[in-house]
């Protein structure tokens, strides 16, 4: 058995991008972990808003950003002064 990377209950990061999953950008929630022999490790989440449950894959995931707000839809930036 493979180690996942993120741990069921762990919040996670969607970003935008052209993917088979087509989830929405955002926060979501481990749920649960599911082996798949065509694309890698899956991730059931869950927003954290709480409006939407995905299979996702392990490589369209990332931790949430430091300095986000995990419920706001897009990562916080920096303002240059």
């Amino acid at each position: 058995m493979t180690d996942n990377r993120y741990a069921v209950g762990s919040t996670v990061y969607i970003w935008r991008r052209p993917s088979p999953s087509s989830a929405i950008a955002g926060a979501y929630t481990v749920v649960a972990h599911y082996p798949s022999e065509s694309s890698g490790r899956l991730y059931r989440v869950r927003s954290v808003l709480g409006t939407e449950e995905r299979m996702v894959p392990e490589a369209d995931l990332s931790e949430v950003p430091r300095g986000a707000d995990p419920v706001e839809r897009t990562p916080r930036t920096r303002r240059s002064a």
